[in-house]
């Protein structure tokens, strides 16, 4: 496991904007990571004026293996279904 920091520095945020704008960022960077299969553990974020930060422990170095079997066009097929196919 291992600690993911994500740090943006960025232009001047209204101080009525910047806990919604780390809220959200949260939010973001936890909801890629689960999407990603990439299990972890809190996440905490962090806001001044010109900077917005995650910070989030316990990050799986690595997602679980996936095997993925499609079903194709049969061999006789038309190229365009296959090039279809390939493009998907």
């Amino acid at each position: 496991m291992a600690d993911l920091l994500i740090e943006l520095i960025c232009e001047e945020i209204p101080a009525r904007m910047q806990m919604r704008a780390a809220q959200d960022l949260e939010k973001l960077v936890s909801g890629a990571l689960n999407d990603a299969g990439l299990p972890h553990g809190s996440a905490r974020h962090f806001v001044a004026p010109r900077h917005l930060a995650v910070y989030i422990d316990d990050v799986a170095v690595r997602q679980e293996d996936v095997s993925e079997e499609r079903r194709g066009p049969r061999a006789d097929a038309p190229e365009q279904a296959i090039a279809g196919f390939l493009k998907s």
